[in-house]
């Protein structure tokens, strides 16, 4: 039965009494702790109480018909304690990949951080394509951090719901007419504050002064908290981002426990509701087992030859459950005022192409193929004939794979997306792919053109389709959809899932907690549907105000560096200002909210809620083909603690979530403000100038507009900066410069952006000297603050093959070293490794 926000509530005291020896504070409680009272008792020896006692009560019990609310079992589990952390452990269910990744979503489907999708397994999607589709075709930039802001809640609602707890119940929130769903929803969400994690802001006496700044940045300002810090088993990773992501994942958490509980629910509050009450229904998804699967697997099985399974593939399509190829509907690059159909590569449950024959990985390619062998045998298939369907499923993806694009390229080149075919000459190249009858399984007319990107992957694919048995594309089929739809399965499929996604390639040691798991998956799935509530109580008219100061200032900063840039001559230069006189910057959340219609969600089946809201997603994006772009769409969601740049509308998307402690608070002086939230706006600023950048002009054109001249001087530049961060180290392996050097580019010209920017707004006015640290100093620090990091070793492995952003420790290092103005804040000798010499410092913008 649905578990409710009070029996939610009880399984995270569950968890911290486990862990820490307490259980999360009542609000009684918490009022003994503030005032210093004990409150006082209600007594039932007069009228007056009595009559108030019976109100609550008839709050706290209601008709058993209306809120079932059987609380299902939440597994604990033991894990070694974070010195000064009372994290739950995997609060961040997505664990994302490293900030600032430029991994997003496709334009309609609602995303967490997204992604990683390549560097995260464990999500519902694909991995592979979706982040190379979304990384390349839109580029969007992304970063990362923070979030939460709460209000009040009143005496009687928390007598209320205090009463409800006592009675292991729900309490009902106030009934408010559903407001139009183009609008911002009235205010009917009311956050708990204890129930978030305490703010994470830099502290100067946890600076190590063992280690001079001029030696490592990183080493100084986080080194004491890398000693004392270790990974609870559930984690593969913990730094600063992650700390703000499980805090955006608790007050969304919240968010999802009122929608649920909602009487009168508009469109999303009940499809998020609906989403939260049936994977919180432990008891339920145990006993159905693999029930909600079996259709899908029915249909499988009933493929007898090739028509029938590319006709399951287009079908898929449509679902957005198709394992082989995606598609999206995006900006076309050559005109991005209208919108294009894009084809790309999937297929792959390894999280890169190179892994099949890379000897390297062959402990872990043959983990996967067990992986594989494991779930056939859950999904029904007997344990001989799951064994040799397995060995073939990993073979055909290794054919797959060889004719794949890899990661690294994909990651830095955008051409491989795009492929502009007429239906005909796409047909000649896949004659066993009828595109004719694919686009109307879609719902809309096939197009005069569309791209097929990777070109190679697709010719591979249809001779594989008919070179292969039809009983090996069924087990594959079979596999993938099952590994899918395992983590909205019963614990066999979630826990099967994770070993391997989780365990072989991340290092975590338990299962996150339910909570988190569902909270993720539902952010992943519909995001957008939480954004509107999520945005009404965590971004605050001040906030909104400071940010708009903030950003005029970084303009100002990006066009007086830009004027001053070495390596661009004039014609350039007037390129290059006229993306700034363009650049849109759009803080907190969308102008517009998008509209929904029937999702078609209930309180039957979490994955057929799952499967019903990615299927309308995927529908909503293919019905923009042949409409003009929404400008005014957002490819992350307000609840995302992440941030992009997006090169075909000259765009930056900060949402909401970024704006909390260490990198903002209206409240903080500007150095840790800059230092935080401006370097992360200038890192998105910069990429509209790196390799990427200078490919899309001022109105997201596909061009280069570099002058061949300029072209030879930031290719100069780029070799060296990729020459200098080749010689970095990230636990004794060198990390992949070719892959980072885009994002080393953007966080060295963020920096020098956001400090002309900061010294900007101060100036004329005394240096504060707060904590003994000058203004730059400040800055500095902060931002080292932000890239705080430890993981497992294989999650560490992991980024290096697959994330497109040094190590944390690197980027804290990195870009602070190519400043002269970070040697001067900290009067670094002259040849020490934070002060390089003159002639070793790659000067970006």
């Amino acid at each position: 039965m649905p578990i409710s926000a009070a029996q939610s509530r009880t399984q995270q005291g569950r968890y911290l009494r486990t862990h820490h020896g307490a259980a999360a504070p009542s609000r009684l409680a918490a009022r003994q702790q503030k005032f210093g009272v004990q409150p006082r008792q209600l007594k039932l020896n007069d009228v007056r109480n009595q009559l108030c006692t019976l109100l609550l009560l008839s709050v706290a019990l209601r008709a058993p018909g209306q809120h079932p609310a059987a609380p299902p079992r939440m597994q604990s589990y033991r894990s070694p304690q974070t010195a000064g952390s009372d994290w739950p452990p995997g609060a961040q269910a997505m664990q994302t990949s490293i900030e600032m990744s430029p991994h997003s979503a496709d334009a309609s489907v609602p995303t967490a951080t997204n992604p990683l999708l390549a560097a995260a397994p464990s999500t519902l999607i694909n991995p592979a394509s979706n982040t190379a589709l979304a990384t390349c075709v839109r580029n969007p930039r992304h970063c990362g951090t923070a979030l939460v802001s709460a209000a009040t809640v009143t005496t009687l609602w928390a007598a209320v719901t205090a009463m409800g707890h006592l009675m292991h119940s729900r309490p009902t929130l106030p009934e408010t007419p559903s407001p139009p769903q183009q609008a911002q929803p009235a205010t009917r969400y009311v956050p708990d504050p204890q129930r978030l994690l305490p703010e994470l802001r830099f502290n100067a006496s946890e600076l190590d002064s063992t280690v001079s700044p001029c030696t490592s940045l990183d080493a100084h300002v986080n080194g004491h908290w890398k000693a004392d810090s270790l990974l609870q088993r559930s984690r593969t990773q913990m730094g600063t981002f992650d700390h703000l992501r499980s805090n955006a994942l608790l007050l969304s958490q919240q968010l999802a426990e009122q929608m649920a509980d909602d009487p009168h629910p508009d469109v999303p509050a009940r499809v998020v509701g609906d989403l939260w009450a049936t994977g919180m229904n432990e008891a339920g998804i145990e006993v159905a087992a693999s029930a909600p699967l079996q259709p899908t697997l029915d249909a499988i099985a009933a493929l007898d030859d090739l028509p029938a399974l590319t006709a399951w593939l287009f079908a898929a399509t449509a679902r957005g459950a198709n394992p082989l190829f995606t598609l999206s509907v995006l900006p076309d690059q050559l005109d991005p005022s209208a919108n294009m159909a894009y084809l790309a590569q999937s297929g792959l449950g390894l999280p890169d192409s190179a892994w099949y024959d890379d000897p390297g990985k062959q402990a872990l390619v043959d983990a996967y193929q067990a992986h594989i062998a494991r779930m056939l045998a859950l999904s029904g298939v007997g344990a001989d004939d799951a064994t040799r369907l397995a060995a073939d499923i990993l073979a055909l993806e290794r054919e797959l794979a060889a004719a794949s694009v890899s990661f690294v390229v994909l990651a830095n080149e955008v051409s491989h997306f795009y492929n502009p075919l007429s239906p005909t000459q796409a047909q000649q190249r896949t004659p066993h792919l009828d595109w004719r009858t694919f686009f109307p399984m879609q719902g809309v007319a096939t197009p005069e053109t569309f791209s097929l990107g990777m070109p190679a992957f697709f010719q591979c694919l249809d001779t594989l389709l008919a070179s292969r048995p039809l009983e090996t594309w069924k087990a594959y089929l079979r596999f993938h959809a099952t590994d899918t739809a395992a983590p909205c399965l019963s614990s066999v499929f979630v826990d099967t899932h994770d070993a391997f996604h989780g365990g072989v390639l991340k290092g975590r040691q338990s299962p996150v907690p339910r909570f988190a798991r569902v909270m993720g998956i539902i952010q992943e799935e519909a995001g957008d549907m939480l954004g509107p509530a999520y945005a009404q109580v965590a971004f605050s008219a001040q906030t909104q105000r400071s940010m708009q100061a903030m950003t005029r200032q970084l303009i100002t900063a990006l066009g007086a560096r830009l004027r001053q840039c070495e390596w661009m001559d004039e014609s350039s230069r007037r390129q290059a200002l006229e993306k700034v006189e363009t650049l849109h910057i759009d803080v907190g959340h969308p102008q517009q909210w998008p509209r929904w219609g029937e999702v078609g969600t209930d309180r039957r089946s979490f994955l057929g809620n799952v499967q019903a809201v990615r299927a309308h997603a995927q529908r909503r994006n293919v019905a923009l083909l042949g409409k003009p772009v929404d400008t005014m769409h957002w490819k992350l969601t307000p609840q995302t603690v992440d941030a992009y740049q997006d090169p075909s509308l000259n765009r930056i998307v900060i949402p909401a979530a970024m704006l909390q402690p260490p990198l903002f608070d209206p409240a903080s002086d500007d150095a840790l403000n800059y230092g935080g939230i401006g370097v992360v706006i200038g890192h998105e600023m910069a990429h509209g100038y790196d390799n990427m950048g200078t490919l899309f002009d001022a109105h997201g054109k596909d061009v280069d507009w570099l002058s061949s001249h300029s072209r030879q001087q930031f290719d100069a530049l780029s070799t060296q900066l990729r020459e200098q961060f080749a010689h970095y180290l990230d636990a004794g392996r060198a990390i992949d410069s070719e892959l980072t050097l885009d994002e080393n580019l953007a966080d060295l010209g963020g920096l020098a952006i956001a400090l002309q920017a900061m010294q900007t707004a101060s100036a004329g006015r005394p240096d504060p000297m707060i904590d003994g640290m000058t203004r730059e100093q400040r800055f500095f620090a902060n931002n080292a603050l932000t890239w705080r990091m430890i993981s497992t070793p294989e999650r560490a492995e992991l980024e290096r093959a697959t994330n497109n952003h040094a190590p944390g420790s690197v980027r804290a290092d990195g870009a602070a070293s190519n400043l002269p103005q970070f040697a001067l804040a900290f009067n670094c000798t002259p040849g020490s490794p934070m002060a390089r010499p003159p002639s070793d410092q790659v000067h970006f913008l």
